[in-house]
């Protein structure tokens, strides 16, 4: 279902995936795109135990389900329109917190899009056990302080890194896709070590192999990017860019 009225636009659609049904909002109004879900669920296309690409110390990465945005040059295709878990909220923060790591970093896809599920998965990892919180989103801190429900995720949150991917703005600065994506220091945790780690003179990515898939973690350089390409050629078709 699509409904359009002025600045305002909606859709609304049902996803089934025995033995759970989701039922997807989408709401438009000057940008800002909100998605629902069943609370005790999230939507994830892939998780990492342990990376220290995606922010400064060791941390457990998230990558969600679902975009609302098409930026041009995306490594992150397929957390779009590839395949997802349904994790239970309690078992992903009891999996999370028997991590070694000092703190746990959410990207995808576009992670408001479930703020409410990631707002609960948040508090109850909080409750097992104390950890930092960076999130890499498409919207504007600006556009986020519009909706209680991004807020209140935003309250949980020690590090914002926003902004769309702009590839004509990709000027290769380390962690970060495009020149135009802003840190927000929304919490002391990670001002200091923040300012070091992520003025790093050149980016680093890495690609882990499974069984069956090749995985690209990280902001990955021209060079690291060229070797990466050749490797999906070769395995015709078999991995996940993250």
């Amino acid at each position: 279902m699509r409904v359009e009225s002025g600045e305002w636009r909606v859709e609304c659609f049902t996803i089934h995936s025995p033995p759970f049904q989701f039922i997807i909002v989408h709401c438009l109004k000057g940008g800002l795109y909100k998605r629902m879900s069943e609370e005790n669920t999230l939507l994830v296309s892939h998780t990492e135990n342990s990376t220290e690409l995606l922010g400064p110390y060791r941390r457990f990465v998230i990558w969600v389900h679902g975009c609302c945005f098409d930026c041009e040059g995306c490594l992150a295709e397929n957390t779009k329109n590839g395949s997802y878990t349904a994790w239970k909220i309690q078992e992903l923060a009891e999996t999370i917190a028997s991590c070694d790591v000092e703190g746990i970093t959410v990207s995808g896809g576009e992670p408001f899009l479930q703020a409410n599920a990631l707002y609960a998965m948040l508090r109850q990892l909080q409750s097992l056990k104390e950890m930092g919180v960076i999130i890499y989103t498409g919207f504007t801190l600006e556009e986020l302080r519009r909706k209680d429900d991004c807020n209140r995720l935003l309250s949980m949150t020690d590090l914002l890194i926003d902004g769309r991917y702009v590839r004509e703005l990709d000027d290769g600065r380390a962690y970060i896709g495009s020149s135009n994506q802003r840190l927000h220091y929304l919490s002391d945790r990670y001002k200091t070590v923040g300012q070091v780690y992520y003025a790093a003179a050149k980016r680093r990515a890495e690609i882990k192999f499974t069984a069956n898939q090749a995985v690209l973690i990280g902001v990955p350089s021209k060079g690291v990017l060229d070797v990466w390409q050749k490797i999906k050629e070769k395995a015709g078709g078999m991995s996940g860019d993250f």
